[in-house]
C-alpha cells in the first residue's frame, strides 16, 4: 500500500517549503492563488517538515500552515484480492438534516460525554433535492445515508446479509426512489492500533473544552488517521455489512459521532461490478482478539 496525504495550504505560507510550481494553486484572476493543493508521500522527508513548519506557522503568526486535508491509500491488486474486510466512506455530504427536517431521535441512551448511541425513532424525513445525482448512496451530515432505489434492487437479488433499509419521506410523502441504509446489525470493535487524533500531526484527545476520545470508550477521536484495524469476529464469515461498535466525530449542531461501516469482499465486488457509485473503498485490517 501506498500512502500520500493531501493538503490545501495556505498559499501565503506555502513558500516556507514548497516552490511556487508545486502542487496545483487555486485563487482568482483579481486576487491571486489563495490555496496550494499538495499531495505528499507520507513515508517522505517531506511529511515530516509539514509537521514542523505547521508548528512554526502556529507559534509565529498565531495561523495554520493548512487547513483541509485527506489521505490517499493506493492498494496493489494482490492486497485487495487478499482483504477479509473493507472499510467503507460515502463521498456525498448534504443538508439540511433529517433531524432539521422533522425526523425524531431519543437522546436519552446517548452518552452525556460525546453524545454517542442516540437511537432514530421515527421513519427518516428529509427535504426533497437532487443529492444522488449521478450517485447511489449519499449521507446528511448528521449521518443519516440515503440509498438509490437501484441499489436496494441489487443488495436484494445478490442476497446480501446484514444489511437492511427504511423508508424516507420528503415530508409527509413517501419516496419512491430512495431508502435510508440502516445502521443496524452486525458490530464489530475498532482495534487500539487504529490511530485517531485532529489531524496527521495532531493527536490530540481534546481540544479546549471539546473532549473528542470519551473517556467511557463510546467515541474514539474526531478524525481517523490511519488504515483501520478491527477485532476478528466470528460474524466475519456470516455476514456482509458490518458497522463499527465505537465511533469517532464530534457532536456539534447537528453533527454527530459517527459508526464507521465496513463490508465483506463479496459485498465490496457487488458493488464494483454493478458500477453503484458513491462509496470509496480502503482495506480494513482484522487483528486477533486477545481480550
Amino acid at each position: 500500500m501506498k500512502e500520500f496525504l493531501e493538503l490545501r495550504i495556505d498559499y501565503k505560507y506555502a513558500h516556507l517549503l514548497f516552490k511556487e510550481d508545486e502542487g496545483v494553486n487555486l485563487g482568482d484572476d483579481i486576487f491571486g492563488p489563495s490555496v496550494k493543493v499538495v499531495k505528499i508521500d507520507t513515508g517522505s522527508p517531506i511529511f515530516e517538515k509539514v509537521g514542523q513548519v505547521n508548528k512554526s506557522v502556529r507559534e509565529k503568526y498565531n495561523n495554520l500552515f493548512f487547513a483541509g486535508w485527506k489521505y490517499i491509500r493506493k492498494y496493489t491488486t494482490k492486497e485487495l484480492t487478499d482483504a477479509r474486510l473493507f472499510q467503507m466512506d460515502v463521498r456525498k455530504y448534504f443538508e439540511p438534516t433529517g433531524e432539521e427536517c422533522g425526523t425524531e431521535y431519543d437522546e436519552h441512551c446517548a452518552c452525556e460525554i460525546c453524545g454517542s448511541g442516540r437511537k432514530q425513532v421515527s421513519p427518516l424525513r428529509l427535504k426533497k433535492g437532487r443529492f444522488l445525482n449521478k450517485r447511489d448512496v449519499a449521507t446528511t451530515i448528521g449521518n443519516e445515508i440515503v440509498v438509490s432505489k437501484r441499489f436496494v434492487e441489487v443488495m436484494k437479488e445478490n442476497c446480501v446479509k446484514g444489511m437492511t433499509f427504511g423508508p424516507v419521506y420528503w415530508g409527509k410523502n413517501l419516496a419512491e426512489d430512495c431508502y435510508q441504509l440502516m445502521t443496524k446489525g452486525e458490530v464489530l470493535e475498532i482495534s487500539e492500533q487504529t490511530k485517531f487524533g485532529i489531524n496527521p500531526y495532531d493527536f490530540s484527545e481534546k481540544e479546549g473544552t471539546e473532549v473528542f476520545k470519551c473517556p467511557q470508550g463510546d467515541n474514539l477521536g474526531l478524525n481517523i488517521l490511519s488504515e483501520v484495524y478491527v477485532k476478528e469476529n466470528a460474524s466475519l464469515f456470516t455476514t456482509d455489512f458490518f458497522i463499527s461498535k465505537q465511533t469517532c466525530g464530534m457532536k456539534s449542531g447537528y453533527l454527530n459521532p459517527t459508526h464507521l461501516l465496513f463490508c465483506s469482499p463479496r459485498l465490496y465486488h457487488v458493488i464494483k461490478d454493478n458500477g453503484l457509485k458513491g462509496f470509496d473503498f480502503e482495506v480494513a485490517h482484522v487483528v486477533e482478539n486477545i481480550d
